[in-house]
């Protein structure tokens, strides 16, 4: 499997990087969630959040789109 993903040929399609992308979003989310709680709304921490939001936004705009190359 590993092969197929090193392959010259290789592209990722548009449901995996929205998969990716939706991911990361929710991660940085919850970070920027968990350390509201721990020091209160900070801008670093109020842009972290925006940022995941739309990260998860752009990735489930992504998902429907199926196996076509991104």
């Amino acid at each position: 499997m590993l092969r197929r993903f090193l392959a010259k040929d290789y592209t990722v399609s548009k449901r995996q990087l929205g998969t990716l992308l939706l991911g990361i979003g929710l991660i940085a989310l919850l970070v920027a969630l968990l350390s509201f709680v721990g020091q209160g709304p900070r801008l670093v921490q109020v842009s972290g959040a925006m940022g995941g939001v739309v990260s998860a936004l752009v990735g489930l705009t992504l998902l429907p789109l199926g196996d076509m190359p991104a």
